[in-house]
C-alpha cells in the first residue's frame, strides 16, 4: 500500500515529487519507540525540499532500487545526509523483482558511497522482506532528537501547505520546549505571529494530540 504517496501522480508513475511524513510507534527489545519518518522526493528539481527535511533529521535511509541501480541525484542527495553528518542506513530495495542486479548495484553502493557490504540491507518492500530489519537498525544505529522541553519553544518548518478548512498546515521538527493548541508562535525569519490552532501527528493521516 502507498501510504505517503499521496498525489496522483506519485501512484501512477511511482515517484515522489511532495515530502510527506508519517509516525509510527514500534516496538523492539522491550520498549515502545515513536519514529518519525520523512519521505522526500529524489529528483534535483526537489533538491531544496530534500535539504529542508534533512536538516530536521537524525539520520537517514539511503534506498537503492535493485533493478535501476545508483541514480545520479542519490549519489547528491548522499552526500547532503554525508554533509550533515547524518548517520546513513544503506538499504537496497525490489531484491526479489525479476532483473534485479543486487549484487552488481551492491558493488555500486561500494564504489560511490564507501560502504562496508555487512551493511547494506537487503529488502523487499512489497514482500515485507526484511523490513523489521530496516526499523530495528534504525532504532539500533540513529540517535534519538536532542532538545530541552524546559527551554522555549523551537522549531524546524520544513514543509506546509493550505487546507481549504483547517487552514496552513506545517510540518515541523520540534527542537526545544512545546507546543499545543492556542499557543502564539512567532516567525524567526519575519517576526510575524500566529495562533496555534491544532496539534497532532501524521499517523498516517492527521491524529490530535494535546501536545508536541
Amino acid at each position: 500500500m502507498q501510504v505517503l504517496d499521496k498525489l496522483q501522480v506519485e501512484r501512477e508513475r511511482g515517484i515522489t515529487v511532495k515530502v510527506q511524513s508519517a509516525s509510527m510507534f514500534y516496538s523492539y527489545k522491550g520498549k515502545n519507540y515513536l519514529l518519525n519518518l520523512i519521505d522526500t522526493p529524489g529528483h534535483v528539481d526537489f533538491s531544496y525540499k530534500v535539504s529542508r527535511s534533512l536538516a530536521s533529521c537524525q539520520g537517514t535511509i539511503l534506498l537503492v532500487d535493485a533493478v535501476q541501480g545508483i541514480q545520479a541525484q542519490k549519489i547528491a542527495n548522499f552526500y547532503l545526509a554525508f554533509s550533515q553528518d547524518l548517520k546513513i542506513v544503506p538499504v537496497l530495495n525490489k531484491v526479489d523483482f525479476p532483473g534485479a542486479e543486487h549484487e552488481k548495484v551492491e558493488e555500486q553502493m561500494r564504489n560511490a558511497f564507501d560502504l562496508d557490504e555487512n551493511h547494506i540491507l537487503r529488502i523487499s518492500a512489497k514482500s515485507g522482506l526484511n523490513v523489521k530489519k530496516v526499523l530495528q537498525t534504525v532504532i539500533d544505529d540513529i540517535p534519538a532528537p536532542t532538545g530541552d522541553i524546559k527551554l522555549p519553544f523551537k522549531s524546524l518548518l520544513f514543509d506546509s501547505w493550505y487546507d481549504t478548512y483547517a487552514g496552513v498546515i506545517c510540518l515541523i521538527s520540534v527542537g526545544d520546549g512545546n507546543i499545543k493548541k492556542g499557543d502564539t508562535i512567532v516567525s524567526a525569519h519575519t517576526g510575524e505571529k500566529y495562533q496555534v490552532n491544532q496539534v497532532g501527528i501524521m499517523y498516517p493521516e492527521m491524529k490530535k494530540t494535546n501536545a508536541l
